[in-house]
């Protein structure tokens, strides 16, 4: 039974399943995590992948808002790691195509 409840605690989890999200990075996909901007007050959903085009091509088909693409410093891979911050709609964007619900306290 605690681990349900931990389960179900971890969708609120800001910190999100970074690792996961980095993994698949690292394989060239789309990695996805939320996190939550203090200086915006919303959350933020982080996006990451190795391979710049696919994640601008990604954001583009989404019409997700390509403002400043960053590069992401990690010891697990010899290329870069990209990484775009979809706030505000387009953070919604990125829930409705994960189909995740936001939960509203």
């Amino acid at each position: 039974m605690a681990t349900e409840d931990t389960a179900t605690d971890n969708s609120d989890d800001y910190r999100g399943d970074y690792n996961q999200a980095m993994e698949h990075a690292l394989l060239g996909q789309i990695g996805f995590f939320p996190d939550f901007d203090s200086a915006r007050q919303q959350e933020v959903w982080r996006l990451l992948s190795s391979d710049r085009d696919r994640l601008l091509a990604f954001a583009r088909r989404r019409a997700i808002t390509i403002g400043k693409l960053e590069v992401r410093k990690t010891l697990k891979s010899p290329k870069p790691v990209y990484e775009l911050v979809a706030t505000g709609n387009d953070a919604q964007a990125v829930r409705d195509y994960l189909g995740i619900e936001r939960v509203n306290r």
